[in-house]
């Protein structure tokens, strides 16, 4: 779909910027060069003055096109060539002005020495022929001007969509789907009845372009409800040119019911005023794109004349738009929801609501309406191209297109572009960037401004920061519906897959997904093109997948981006040494969530980059010559877990402005050369050190600190002045502070020091959340808790052992979350607590989570005043844990109204007691209580809205609520779990509707007498259990059902031929001793599609009639050691794909039959055939005696004894790419070269001789498996350099 459109004004305007840079011109000019950058710039002036010609003509003048391609072109190769030249000038300064350089670090910028001048700098590099080229390039186009008959200076376009037919009032309602609810809540805001001062009303309509907003416009428009309330009504089409004059005539001509002659505004406004004077009117703006409030204050000014309670409709797809017009909130205008988009669907292209005229075409229709994304527009206009479609097979091919949005018959293109065209230059780039997320990706605001900021297409100027200015693009984008929210995670943001579309559009070649290179065969001439490439990341990453980037030499963006979560993906390492490092313009560098274990030194040279995200990778250090990245503005390395060590000369990355380094638990020493990074804006840990490293005090400097920051190993601040020094207090972005001291408590600790230090360390009063951890001193500073701290909403208190006392927190407004935990020297929380609590003041009056874990001491918790009896009230508290407290027995009597998790553990009974008012509680979670005997005697009320409720190790429990007026109020109640209670006798009272786990019950005799509704049900170890006819009545509601350790199991009673386990698709039999068989005739369990079977001693038999399980793909029998077995033809489960056998007896390996089972994919084989030495029979090269299926992707191999080689009898396994190989000592051969090349992961454990042959850089299979994606010997990756064998 590179259709491509170029828009350079903002791009040219940066170059102009860079090209008249002092400290470059002052680098060149020993050269001469400086005279040629400014002619450079001469010409690039004169280019840009007819740009906007030139962009407003590229849609219909071929040569014009192809001009402003190749200036896109050469503005990067010139961008990129101004910032090698740049970089080396900054290098150099470096050098010169860094006096106590060693020559360990004069060799990191090892572009010069002190013999390398700057000629020979420009002659070594090549750069004298770049020059030349770009001379001739420039004055190439400069002169084509005035062939092309570019004109300067031209304002605005004339031309950005082609003419687009006005919409009128007029709609056809019974076209109309899913927007009854929208109408009416329009036709109630017009119809409400407004105060006598706000003459006229404005109500906006907001959403995406082909949302439908003039549709629910005409809607309310016509609706015969208004035709009583209005004395005039107009439509008025806007459109994107907003002439005050023409919408003002149409207006007035709409009043009048007739044309209108005036052509003076200043009339037309005089008129219309006179003729809405009094008069109670309705008009709708239709498709508003001015974001002038004057030219609105203008056209306005006669509606202010009509009487109270008059209202215009406006629609828009600009937010602010919205708010320049109306002081009223918009009405944002939703997608349809699914039903709803299928019905206009069938409407436009059968001509009925349903598809129940054409029932072959409805599973096609709902595809179609979801890769609309139930965007109005994109339905209406496949609906009108399907309605020439008339077979399944003409619609599939529809559905399959992949050039909906480029179709010239579509209108989904020219009115999403209208909202593109309109965008400001800046806007642009930063749209057509986005390009590179796949559809349906969720990105994070924060991430795409660093990548902005790379890209350089953030400027910064002394009113705003880079960031605060892409901050402010992004909103702009997303008020203009570009972005929208995630549904899933509201912290994050997608793309409407007709707007992604958009963007891949407008992008050209510039921006590559590599799926997509792949798929549509991208040809090598356009490689050159590519700018920025992303690619979803599959778990392994060969080599192969990425052969082609290598011809991306413009690279800037190199983006892997993940579909899986938070999951880690493993790379070749030969794309690590061989690929990226020849990416000498890359400026955006991800390697977020790759499992690798070192960086090549070589990334050095990637002298452009700015962006470098090393998210959770498995680095223990970065190399040296990362220092030398002297442009990085963005360094990510949080949750590099093994993360040791920073550069030493982190103090040459004189443009890092982001370093965040969160989740780096093995990061005990900062270089103090970061304390010269004065434009840090994320420090997000900063690691006190206690001897060359840094100090508190270094925060000092950093004044533009934001976010969050993790200050550690507190106790090496030997004087407060140091930390006063700190100046939190001055730093009013930083909201989010951690404060940790060391966890060892000995006697170097000094408590009044740390007192001290804690105070002089008080934070701004913006602060949103503080942790304190490991803090020694007796109590806590009056700053924590004070009332000038009103934005805390977190607050943690961890392992401050010394503490004998609690601050002052009840009165803090905001705060939702509270946590204690270890504070050891606590044995009371009196009213100091709460704080001076007037009568009708709410205490923590937004509350909502409160955890207390590991008081040790803690013994009595005090009401609002001693001896008082009125309930502490909590009002917003939602979920309340107190864990492991086991000396607490006075308690208050406690009041949550809307707390809906409640758990307790290791707490006296009387903590339950405590509780009262518990009517919202939903979730209930007892471990280990004393003295419990029965749940419902322990609370004043038991919560009848419950719905989870899990107990554990409770001793003395006998009963959970033996009435039967309980048992007929918990009609909410869907999963229980009870777990090692010894001495409960009965479930019996218990109603479960979902899921039930009993475990470790020895005296419990009966199941709940109606559990016919639960879908899983888990029963183990309870040899007391008497459950045969009970456990009949849910047989057909089960989905899932695990039953372990139940001694003489009968299954012929419980699954025998008469039951119907139509729902079950999981079951699990564990440790049932006595078991030997199935029942006859094999299990009535049709939808089964995972059996576990383990530690099953005298089982002899696997199921009859196997080959009927038609849904089974999981088969796992382990420890079953009386079992033999094999697989017959007729005994085949059709559709296995993983099947586990282990620690069984089998037949011989060739008379299993495993050939047979061709859907087999992942295959185990534990602890048995003791004699094996190979997987080869007699006639290797027959097919037919292939011992394992080709269909296998996964093998397992575990204490093979005698196994040798592997190199025979896999010749068919052509699929296999992930081989584990455990406790096979004389295996000495892998699979052929051809097969082993092709594993994405391979797995070694306690197989010395293959060992040997596999070290890296030594064994002669190390060439084979050196490009595999993950190889683990012994436990250790072999890309692990501290730790491969």
């Amino acid at each position: 779909m590179a259709i491509g459109e170029v828009f350079l004004g903002a791009f040219v305007t940066v170059l102009l910027d860079r090209l008249a840079s002092r400290e470059l011109l002052k680098f060149l000019r020993p050269l001469g060069i400086g005279a040629q950058l400014k002619k450079w710039r001469r010409t690039l002036l004169m280019i840009k003055a007819v740009l906007t010609d030139a962009e407003n003509k590229q849609a219909r003048n071929e040569a014009v096109k192809e001009w402003l391609n190749d200036l896109e072109d050469l503005a990067y190769d010139l961008d990129d060539l101004v910032d090698k030249l740049n970089t080396e000038a900054v290098q150099r300064k470096l050098m010169e002005t860094d006096e106590e350089s060693t020559s360990q670090v004069q060799k990191l910028f090892s572009t010069f020495s002190n013999n390398f001048s700057v000629r020979d700098f420009i002659s070594e590099r090549g750069i004298n022929s770049e020059l030349q080229e770009i001379n001739e390039r420039l004055e190439d186009l400069a002169q084509q001007i005035s062939m092309l008959s570019l004109v300067m200076n031209v304002k605005g376009s004339s031309d950005k969509t082609g003419e687009r037919l006005q919409l009128t009032s007029v709609v056809e309602e019974s076209e109309v789907h899913g927007r009854e609810k929208d109408k009416e809540d329009i036709l109630k805001m017009l119809l409400e009845v407004e105060s006598s001062d706000c003459p006229v009303s404005v109500i906006p309509i907001v959403g995406m372009g082909g949302v439908g907003k003039t549709t629910l416009a005409q809607l309310v428009y016509n609706d015969n409800r208004l035709k009583g309330e209005f004395d005039l009504m107009a439509w008025a089409c806007v459109s994107d040119e907003f002439d005050a004059l023409r919408i003002t005539k149409i207006i007035l001509e709409a009043v009048f019911s007739g044309s209108c002659d005036y052509t003076d505004l200043n009339m037309l406004q005089v008129k219309l005023k006179e003729s809405l004077s009094k008069k109670r009117f309705l008009v709708v703006l239709d498709d508003v794109w001015n974001e002038k409030y004057g030219d609105w204050d203008i056209l306005r000014r006669p509606f202010l004349a009509g009487k109270p309670g008059s209202k215009i409709i406006v629609t828009t797809r600009h937010e602010k738009v919205a708010k320049i017009m109306s002081r009223i909130p918009a009405y944002h205008l939703n997608l349809l929801l699914d039903n709803d988009a299928l019905s206009l669907l069938a409407q436009l292209s059968l001509g009925t609501k349903t598809f129940d005229v054409r029932p072959d075409l409805r599973e096609i229709g709902k595809s179609v309406v979801r890769r609309c994304q139930n965007l109005p527009l994109a339905v209406k206009s496949l609906g009108g191209l399907l309605r020439t479609k008339v077979s399944p097979k003409e619609w599939e091919g529809v559905l399959n297109s992949e050039n909906w949005i480029a179709e010239e018959k579509s209108e989904i293109l020219p009115a999403l572009k209208l909202s593109y065209h309109y965008l400001p230059p800046e806007l642009k780039q930063c749209f057509v960037y986005c390009a590179i997320f796949p559809k349906d990706y969720e990105f994070d605001k924060s991430q795409l401004v660093y990548l902005w900021m790379a890209e350089g297409f953030l400027k910064q100027s002394q009113e705003s920061l880079m960031e605060e200015l892409g901050n402010d693009y992004f909103d702009e984008l997303l008020t203009r519906s570009f972005f929208q929210k995630s549904s899933v995670n509201t912290s994050r943001f997608v793309m409407h897959d007709l707007i992604n579309d958009l963007a891949m559009c407008v992008s050209g070649y510039k921006c590559l997904r590599l799926d997509d290179m792949l798929k549509d065969n991208i040809q090598r001439n356009s490689s050159e093109k590519v700018r920025h490439l992303s690619l979803i990341s599959h778990h392994y990453e060969s080599y192969d997948r990425f052969s082609s980037v290598n011809s991306f030499q413009s690279l800037r963006t190199f983006l892997p981006l993940s579909n899986y979560g938070h999951s880690l993906f493993h790379l070749t390492q030969r794309i690590l040494h061989d690929v990226v490092p020849r990416l000498y313009c890359m400026r955006e560098l991800s390697l977020s969530s790759c499992r690798i274990y070192e960086l090549p030194s070589s990334i050095g040279d990637l002298r452009h980059l700015r962006y470098f995200n090393l998210y959770r990778t498995r680095l223990k250090w970065l190399p040296e010559s990362v220092s030398t990245l002297c442009n990085l503005q963005v360094l990510i390395l949080e949750g590099c877990v093994k993360l040791s060590k920073l550069p030493a000369h982190m103090d040459k990355l004189i443009n890092l402005r982001h370093l965040n380094i969160v989740d780096t638990s093995q990061l005990r020493e900062m270089s103090e050369g970061i304390a010269r990074l004065t434009s840090l804006q994320t420090l997000s840990k900063l690691i006190v050190s206690k001897t060359s490293g840094l100090k508190i005090n270094d925060l000092r400097d950093f004044s533009l600190l934001k976010g969050e920051i993790s200050i550690e190993e507190l106790q090496h601040v030997v004087n407060v002045q140091e930390a006063t020094d700190a100046r939190l207090t001055n730093k009013p972005s930083l909201n989010k502070i951690r404060l940790i001291w060391s966890s060892t408590f000995d006697d170097s600790r000094n408590e009044v020091l740390e007192l001290d230090v804690l105070d002089a360390l008080k934070p701004h009063k913006n602060l949103s959340s503080l942790e304190i951890k490991f803090y020694s001193g007796a109590k806590f500073p009056s700053w924590i808790g004070d009332s000038s701290f009103s934005m805390l909403t977190t607050i943690s208190f961890n392992l401050c052992k010394k503490c004998s006392t609690l601050p002052t927190l009840g009165k803090l407004p905001l705060l939702k979350d509270l946590s204690f935990q270890g504070m050891d020297h606590v044995k009371v929380i009196g009213t100091e607590f709460y704080g001076n609590v007037c009568d009708g003041e709410s205490l923590f009056p937004s509350l909502e989570n409160l955890t207390f874990e590991d008081m040790s001491k803690w013994e009595e918790w005090h009401g609002l005043a001693p001896g008082a009896q009125c309930a502490i009230e909590i009002p917003k508290l939602h979920r309340f844990s107190i864990r492991r407290c086991p000396k607490l027995v006075s308690l208050p009597t406690f009041s949550f109204p809307f707390l809906r998790e409640l758990s307790v553990e290791n707490c006296n009974e009387v903590v339950l007691n405590s509780m009262h008012n518990l009517a919202s509680l939903t979730q209930l979670v007892l471990v280990k209580i004393p003295g419990l005997i029965s749940v419902l005697e322990a609370f004043e009320q038991l919560p009848l809205k419950l719905e989870h409720f899990e107990i554990d190790d409770c001793d003395d429990l006998v009963t959970l609520w033996p009435s039967e007026n309980i048992v007929r109020r918990l009609v909410n109640l869907k999963s229980v779990r009870v777990k090692r209670c010894p001495k409960l006798l009965s479930m019996r009272e218990i109603v479960v509707i979902g899921s039930l786990g009993i475990e470790s019950c020895a005296s419990l005799e009966l199941l709940p007498d109606n559990i016919s509704s639960c879908r899983d049900l888990v029963i183990s170890k309870c040899p007391s259990l008497k459950m045969m006819t009970t456990l009949e009545d849910c047989s057909t509601s089960l989905e899932h059902l695990t039953i372990g350790s139940w001694v003489n199991l009968n299954l012929t009673n419980l699954m025998g031929s008469l039951h119907d386990y139509s729902s079950l698709t999981w079951l699990t039999i564990y440790g049932c001793n006595g078991l030997e068989s199935f029942p006859q005739g094999g299990l009535p369990i049709p939808k089964l599609r995972r059996l576990d079977i383990n530690g099953c001693r005298d089982l002899r038999f696997l199921p009859d009639r196997m080959e009927q399980l038609l849904s089974l793909e999981v088969l796992l029998v382990n420890y079953c050691h009386s079992l033999t077995w094999s697989f017959h033809q007729q005994n085949i489960p059709p559709n296995l794909i993983c099947l586990s056998i282990g620690n069984c007896g089998l037949k011989p390996l060739e008379k299993l039959d495993l050939h047979k089972l061709n859907s087999l994919n992942s295959f185990s084989l534990q602890s048995v055939y003791p004699e094996l030495v190979s997987f080869s029979n007699d006639n290797d090269d027959d097919d037919q005696h292939y011992l394992l299926p080709p269909s296998l992707r996964s093998l397992q191999l575990w204490n093979l004894p005698n196994l040798e080689t592997l190199s025979k009898g896999f010749q068919n396994l052509t699929s296999l790419r992930y081989l584990i190989i455990i406790d096979c000592p004389k295996l000495v051969e892998l699979p052929m070269e051809d097969l082993l090349g092709k594993l994405y992961s391979l797995q070694i454990l306690d197989c010395p001789l293959l060992k040997k042959r596999c070290l890296k850089n030594e064994g002669d299979y190390w060439p084979i498996i050196a490009d595999i994606p993950k190889v683990n010997i012994d436990g250790c990756s072999i890309y692990d350099p501290e730790s491969c064998p």
